[in-house]
């Protein structure tokens, strides 16, 4: 199967992955004040960095199609290092 192998700063968060999977996903998402000129949206406003790993199965009774999550919502920060991986494996995480 298709999976990813993500690591954060040189150590391996997981291998994400399965034989049912339709979506496979790694986000990286950036938000709040990233730059001098953002209007922020509150005036205690900070940048917030962070990352997900998962997925969608789709099998063949779509009423037992669940969504999957190898890494939920976690912190980065500046200088952070995700690599993300395309391999072929039968053994994901």
């Amino acid at each position: 199967m298709i999976a990813l192998e993500v690591s954060l700063n040189g150590k391996r968060v997981c291998v994400a992955g399965a034989d049912d999977l339709g979506v496979l996903s790694a986000n990286v998402t950036a938000c709040g004040k990233l730059g001098s000129r953002t209007v922020p949206y509150r005036p205690d406003e900070t940048a917030e960095i962070h990352y997900s790993i998962g997925g969608l199965t789709s099998r063949p009774d779509p009423k037992k199609d669940v969504h999957v999550r190898w890494k939920s919502v976690a912190r980065l920060r500046v200088g952070d290092v995700i690599q993300v991986r395309i391999v072929e494996t039968d053994r994901p995480d």
